[in-house]
């Protein structure tokens, strides 16, 4: 059970093991993308349909017809990774070894939906991938096994789930041997020290006045390729813009500017002033435009910019 790129990764690596190869994939429904809204089935799907392996889209998994065609497969495990659906109880209760989770933390850190994105935005220099049995909680479940990784300097959300979707893979072979032979004993989480995600939107991409400019530029690679990290261009009609920065690092100086003023270095650098430090802005995206360099965008916008 799985969706996106990350689950697809998982699926390539059970079917190459050749011993763990699945009977059925179930993975969320077609949706549309783009601008022109093309119908698009999820990576998961494609990957399942190119090794003829049955898929299931189901609009809900409480569905009385989809929970007796799991009970049918009488599966040994379900494996779930990044479904995007919290499993009932009745599910649960199917696969003879339980339901396996691969979840990108190591828990109990950053329980939820978004992990990965928790991890940068916080500056953590550690993350991993957890196996762990499913319950009824929100990843709650004990764990069977755990590996780290190293988050870079660079790490985007998009670069690190790569990363840990193949942690994540390798780990799970390691583990399914053993926890298919009844040779690993999963233990309880810590509680007490866990911390808790949300389903990211679009507004929690805005920069703010309240940000410091290592927060933003942890921002900006959080949330990258979404919701992506964005400022409100204001205009003297009263009217304002979005522009995304894509790329940028913070520098230590002194500046009179108002959190968010946008200025020209010394050097001819697209500089934004917040409450604590500057960022240059290497790479940014005016809303209905190209990306193009923060320099190219002063150019183009002089009369708005301080120098």
């Amino acid at each position: 059970m799985g969706t996106p790129e990350l689950a697809k990764t998982i699926l390539e690596k059970l079917i190459a093991s050749k011993i763990y190869t699945p009977s059925l994939v179930i993975t969320q429904p077609d949706k549309p993308v783009g601008r022109k809204h093309i119908l698009t089935p999820p990576p998961v799907k494609m990957c399942a349909k190119a090794h003829n392996i049955p898929v299931l889209q189901p609009n809900t998994i409480k569905d009385q017809t989809f929970i007796d065609r799991i009970w049918e497969e009488n599966p040994d495990i379900i494996i779930v990774a990044a479904y995007g659906k919290i499993i009932p109880k009745v599910i649960i209760a199917i696969p003879k070894r339980g339901i396996l989770n691969v979840h990108t933390s190591l828990l109990p850190r950053w329980r939820g939906a978004s992990p990965v994105q928790s991890a940068i935005l916080s500056g953590d220099t550690i993350t991993g991938a957890t196996i762990m049995l499913i319950d009824e909680g929100l990843d709650t479940g004990p764990i069977l096994s755990q590996n780290s990784i190293a988050i870079n300097a660079d790490d985007t959300t998009e670069t690190l789930l790569e990363k840990l979707a193949k942690c994540g893979g390798d780990l799970l072979l390691e583990t399914l041997p053993g926890w298919c032979a009844g040779e690993i004993e999963p233990y309880e989480q810590n509680h007490t020290a866990a911390t808790l995600t949300k389903i990211l939107s679009k507004e929690d991409g805005e920069i703010r006045p309240e940000h410091t400019a290592e927060h933003i530029e942890r921002m900006i690679r959080a949330f990258s390729p979404w919701p992506g990290a964005y400022m409100q261009l204001r205009h003297n009609d009263s009217s304002s813009t979005k522009l995304k920065v894509i790329r940028a690092h913070t520098v230590s100086c002194e500046t009179d500017h108002a959190p968010l003023t946008l200025f020209l270095t010394e050097h001819k650098e697209l500089c934004l002033a917040t409450k604590e430090k500057c960022l240059i802005l290497e790479t940014v995206q005016p809303e209905g435009k190209n990306p193009m360099s923060g320099h190219a965008f002063y150019l183009g916008h002089q009369t708005k910019i301080h120098s």
